[in-house]
């Protein structure tokens, strides 16, 4: 019988082979074999996790996703938008090769949607409070998929754009007219 925490480290293992692996080469040329290599496990011991690439690829996802939220949620609650814009940014280039690969990568569209659910879904489950009707939703979905477009822009142009401008155009291009929407009480119809 294979141990939990054997389980946890191989697990572990494999993530960060996928996040080596996207450092180095475009998703689609990161083979199963070349992750199992990387993560010192045999192949077919990464089936016992995953059925497959994509599914590793969204593990290593939804745990960015958390960490990301972990770090970015408190300040955001505190309404410190601009903290929040800088900690997003700093956040995405400590694990730049990685989002690199998810959100900017040659997948592009396919890896940055499945990163739209994940995130959507995440902070939905993670929600003080529930949905209060469709504009609720609406504006997180405005939230998360502005910010990863932002975000994606800024991954392709990293050489010309400094963090604390890039920091400055998520605040107030995302964060502050969002707050502001969620602050002010519905419209009588």
């Amino acid at each position: 019988m294979v141990s939990d925490a054997r389980i946890v480290r191989t697990r572990e293992a494999l993530r960060e082979a996928m996040t080596e692996l996207a450092a180095e080469s475009p998703l689609e040329a990161i083979t199963v074999r070349a992750i199992a290599a990387r993560a010192a496990i045999g192949y077919a011991t990464f089936f016992r996790h995953y059925p497959d690439k994509d599914a590793l690829l969204a593990d290593v996802a939804d745990k960015l996703i958390r960490e990301f939220l972990q770090r970015v949620a408190p300040l955001l609650q505190e309404r410190d938008r601009a903290a929040a814009a800088r900690s997003m940014c700093d956040f995405v280039l400590e694990h730049l090769s990685i989002y690199k690969a998810l959100i900017a990568g040659g997948s592009g569209e396919t890896v940055r949607a499945e990163m739209l659910r994940q995130t959507m879904a995440t902070m939905s489950a993670t929600r003080k409070r529930k949905a209060d009707g469709p504009l609720d939703d609406l504006m997180l979905f405005h939230l998360v998929s502005a910010t990863l477009n932002l975000l994606a822009w800024w991954l392709r142009n990293l050489e010309s754009v400094e963090v604390a401008t890039m920091a400055e155009v998520i605040e107030r291009a995302v964060l502050s007219p969002v707050s502001g929407l969620l602050q002010s009480p519905p419209a009588e119809v």
